[in-house]
């Protein structure tokens, strides 16, 4: 295969017509080492439209989200991508306890697990807000083909550099390939491997688990910046 390390690559804010695209390369970044949050959420048999769909849904759904994209501009495809949500304020009651039905999945036994995962994931990032605002990538990945090219960093400095003009921390729940991504630019763990608890129900489902990482805040670097942006 043609190497494709010298091409350039661009940083963009991402469109809705780019779900697909984005998708697909969430798909086969998260498939290899399989990651089970990932596919609970947008599972592989589902039909892609369906996917799209709710990903654009929760997308446009978020006022603080923005999906952003590295594009190689060679071939003009999409390599990269990550889900940012800056969040200012603190979340809300209903936010806090927030609950999905995931009633795309083939049965409800399937379903009961996903919302337990979901239920502790959702806590581990909305209590971050709740002091302060929180830049959190929600979703992070590079296809496997295009790895080591720089478009991981460019995606974390992007929301990192907003953390940094806010005086606001950042946070991530990062797999074991991608945390030294983000410890790379400043993100710290401080409790290890966080394994999900599940009900004896499910206690034979796939691990799912994370390292709960955090960049502190700096002093904001543009004066009023946070009631700016």
């Amino acid at each position: 295969m043609e190497s494709t390390k010298n091409h350039p690559l661009r940083l963009l804010v991402a469109e809705t017509s780019d779900a697909l695209e984005i998708l697909e390369l969430h798909m086969a970044s998260f498939s290899d080492p399989y990651e089970p949050v990932f596919f609970l959420l947008f599972p592989k048999e589902e039909e892609r439209e369906k996917g799209v769909k709710r990903m654009v849904d929760w997308w446009l759904g978020d006022p603080t989200a923005t999906y952003i994209k590295v594009v190689d501009t060679e071939t003009g495809k999409i390599i990269a991508a990550a889900k940012w949500a800056i969040r200012k304020e603190p979340p809300t009651e209903s936010e806090m306890h927030e609950k999905l039905t995931f009633d795309w999945l083939p049965d409800a036994d399937l379903s009961s697990w996903g919302q337990e995962v979901w239920g502790f994931l959702n806590e581990e990032h909305t209590t971050r807000s709740k002091e302060g605002g929180c830049c959190i990538i929600d979703m992070l990945s590079t296809h496997p083909e295009h790895e080591r090219r720089g478009a991981g960093s460019m995606l974390v400095k992007w929301g990192t550099d907003i953390a940094d003009n806010l005086g606001m921390k950042a946070f991530v729940q990062g797999s074991r390939r991608g945390k030294p991504l983000y410890e790379r630019h400043g993100f710290v763990d401080k409790e290890g491997w966080i394994t999900v608890p599940v009900t004896e129900r499910h206690k034979d489902r796939p691990e799912c688990g994370w390292f709960n990482l955090e960049r502190p805040a700096k002093a904001p670097t543009i004066p009023e910046a946070k009631k700016a942006v």
